[in-house]
This record gives structure tokens, sequence and C-alpha cells, in this order.
């Protein structure tokens, strides 16, 4: 049986036993000349239901989030409200994680090599993550009350399963490309489309310092 989707898209429903609904099918992450990007490393996949109550999702385990290189590793992670998430420094620099994003608001102050400050996220959305020290470190962490969600690093393409029959809305998110969104229905079988997003945005978000400000220029955070 075919079905559309809100976008457009057609979809091919399957039988499958006992009710069990799922969600598959590629996606594709180009880049701003249409070119297709090889990975979709740092791509999120998130199915949410629009007619049912979601269940209520207690904290997942710690999340780890590592300063190396001046960078965050890993750039995107995905965790539920009340998750407590770790900082370790493995850099022999000092550094500084602060997010302004509403709900979910704090600041570690700045920490040593080897030190690992934790704080812990509250509100569901997406926290943007910086370094007070280093203009060009960011990160992502997507806090979510859906069990539907997917880091898309090292596969082709979204593959839910165990899915409520259902509407639901599945939204793509790159931190180069921002989110776009579909709507979808899950009716016991297998829902199978084709997305895609758009490379659009710096891989760097202009943003200020934990206090407004602008950062030094580069030269000067060479020793920190």
């Amino acid at each position: 049986m075919i079905r559309a989707l809100a976008c457009g898209l057609s979809v091919l429903a399957l039988t499958l036993p006992l009710g069990a609904g799922g969600v598959q099918g590629p996606v594709q992450l180009r880049e701003k000349d249409g070119r297709p990007r090889a990975s979709l490393k740092d791509c999120v996949a998130l199915l949410e239901p629009l007619d049912s109550a979601q269940p209520v999702a207690g904290p997942s385990k710690a999340v780890v989030i590592r300063t190396v290189g001046k960078q965050f590793l890993p750039r995107v992670t995905i965790a539920t409200p009340g998750t407590e998430v770790a900082f370790p420094n493995l850099d022999h620099i000092l550094h500084n994680v602060f997010s302004v994003t509403q709900g979910n608001r704090f600041d570690t102050g700045q920490y040593r090599p080897g030190d690992s400050p934790r704080v812990k996220v509250t509100s569901p959305g997406l926290v943007k993550l910086y370094c007070n020290v280093h203009h060009q470190m960011n990160a992502f962490l997507w806090v979510v009350t859906t069990p539907f969600a997917q880091l898309l690093d090292g596969r082709s393409g979204i593959h839910f399963e165990g899915v409520p029959p259902g509407a639901y809305r599945l939204r793509l998110w790159h931190p180069e490309a921002g989110e776009k969104a579909w709507t979808l229905k899950v009716d016991g079988g297998i829902t199978q489309g084709a997305w895609d997003l758009q490379i659009s945005l710096p891989p760097v978000e202009p943003h200020k310092n934990k206090f407004g400000r602008d950062y030094p220029p580069l030269a000067d955070d060479r020793n920190y």
C-alpha cells in the first residue's frame, strides 16, 4: 500500500507481524554545490509522536565529551533529561566549557589538564556548547524525550524499529545544515522513504564568549 508524506514523498508500507512498525530509508547530506557528502557524521535523526503521549524518559547513562587538540570529541551527542555530562580535559592547556542555551545554561569555569567537570542537562532541545578560551571549539548535545533518536555516524540512513502505529514528525539535523522535518504515518508496517539535508552553514557558528564579548585574536590564545 502506498502512502504519501505531508511533504509529498511517497512511502511503502509493508506488513510486519505483531503490529510492529518501523521507519527506514537513505539520507543524503549535500554540499553547498549539490554534491553528496560521503559521510553522515554528526547527523541526527529524531522520530517524535504527534498523536499519542510520549513516555517520560529517565536519565541516560553519563555522557562524556572530551577536549582534545582544542576540539570537542564527539562533536554531537544525544542524551535524555537529567543526564550528567562530563568534560575531561585531555589537553595540556586550560579549557572552560559553557552554554547559554535557555533551560540548560551552565559554566564550568576554567579547568586544568586532567580535570573533568560535570554538569546535568534538564530541558529537552538542542544545547550548544562552546569553550570560553578557544573560539573554534563547538559541540552540540541533543536532549531528547523520544526513544527514537539516532546519530547517523557510520550509517547510510535511518532505521527505526518497534515504532507504535501513529503519526510522527521525522526531524533531521546537522550542525552545518540546520534542521528539516517531515510528517509521516506508521501503521504497523515499514515506512520507507528517502530524505536529504543541504549544507548551508559555516563549520563554526559565529558566537560571543560567555560574557557576551568578542573573543581575542587567534594569535593571543596560542599558549592556552
